[in-house]
């Protein structure tokens, strides 16, 4: 059964975007500012908490192929549009011999077929407005992370899609990967209670938050809507929000 398409007749000059995950963390804090800075915004997940009158959510497991294949993303007029591919669970943390089928399966499908089937729709779909994409990686990509082999894996594969997508210079199109750091979300809640003889970094993670080393999610999106708003600087497609500064 289909999705509903949303139509929006957005005024030429209003920006939209479309985002994954807007049930909580990084996700939900980004569609916020981004309500606040004027924006048209779509949110894709499961649950959802905002409550505006530029807001549409369509309730989704983005784990389903199934409805992310009969998902239509909405009809706009606006020129501007962005896709923020958000949406991500860091899986069962354990050795990989432990994994079971099932959770690869729905952590590769959520993780990387989904925002890939995404992207193509996205470019797809708006094929004439001024586009900008952000996959929201990790620096997972980038490290071989005991426990988390299935999360590595996506991340560092969704930066090569990014990377890909950006060398065949898609008409009005401007991509990047997006590494969030150590952010303050439900993701860190779920590795600080993992049992130690199943993911040996555990101490490490404990400290970010004894310590007080994770940003928070507020920080992140501000960070986030920093890059949208200057993406035109940015000559580099993989980026990380450690590097930019508010101030």
């Amino acid at each position: 059964m289909k999705l509903k398409i949303s139509t929006i007749d957005a005024d030429q000059g209003q920006k939209v975007a479309i985002i994954t995950g807007t049930g909580n963390g990084i996700g939900k804090a980004t569609a916020e500012l981004l309500l606040k800075k004027g924006y048209l915004v779509f949110g894709y997940s499961r649950t959802n908490k905002i409550n505006h009158p530029n807001f549409t959510f369509t309730p989704i497991d983005l784990s389903d192929l199934a409805q992310i294949n009969d998902l239509a993303l909405p009809i706009i007029s606006s020129v501007n549009v962005l896709l923020i591919n958000n949406a991500a669970t860091i899986g069962s943390i354990v050795p990989f011999d432990k994994k079971e089928n099932s959770d690869i399966i729905n952590e590769y499908n959520l993780n990387l077929v989904s925002p890939t089937i995404l992207c193509r729709k996205f470019i797809t779909t708006y094929t004439y407005q001024e586009k900008l994409l952000i996959n929201i990686g990790s620096g997972a990509a980038n490290s071989p992370i005991p426990s988390w082999s299935i999360y590595c894996a996506t991340k560092a594969a969704l930066d090569m899609l990014t990377q890909v997508i950006a060398e065949e210079n898609h008409k009005n199109l401007r991509v990047f990967s997006v590494h969030p750091g150590i952010v303050d979300t439900n993701m860190q809640k779920t590795i600080r209670g993992t049992e130690e003889h199943l993911f040996p970094l555990l101490s490490k993670f404990t400290a970010y938050y004894s310590k007080n080393e994770l940003e928070t999610t507020t920080i992140a999106a501000q960070k986030l809507y920093h890059i949208i708003q200057n993406s035109n600087e940015f000559t580099k497609n993989i980026l990380s929000i450690r590097d930019v500064n508010l101030k």
